[in-house]
């Protein structure tokens, strides 16, 4: 689960906590609290299997992965359109884009490197 994944289900368990026992106060304090701890343990669980089980929710484990490691290990090849090999970068990087004019990453020397779209056409594999 992710940071932001762990800090929604904390604030939210805290409100419904809070709220069950506000309810419970005035009636059965015992049955408040155990409602506020099932819907709790629901959040909680609903957030597991949204990590766990869904495309988006892998894909933010991967994004903090590299955002916590400063990058993930890949093999970039920059291609012309006639499939002549332009650059070669291995190494770990975080890579930025607009998803249709550039890429932007560091590589592990520190150098910066823009490659824009119109040069070709860019392969990007994890290692």
């Amino acid at each position: 689960m992710t940071v932001g994944g762990i800090i929604f289900c904390v604030i939210c368990s805290i409100f419904v906590i809070f709220l069950g026992v506000m309810i419970g106060s005035n009636t059965k304090p015992l049955a408040g609290i155990l409602i506020a701890g099932i819907l709790a343990a629901g959040i909680w669980g609903g957030a597991h299997w949204y990590y766990n089980n869904t495309a988006s929710g892998a894909r933010a484990i991967k994004d903090q992965q590299s955002n916590f490691n400063n990058g993930i290990e890949r093999h970039i090849v920059v291609k012309d359109y006639s499939g002549g090999v332009i650059a070669e970068y291995e190494g770990k990087m975080d890579i930025e884009t607009d998803n249709e004019t550039y890429v932007l990453f560091d590589d592990e020397e520190g150098k910066r490197h823009i490659i824009y779209n119109t040069t070709g056409f860019i392969l990007i594999d994890e290692i």
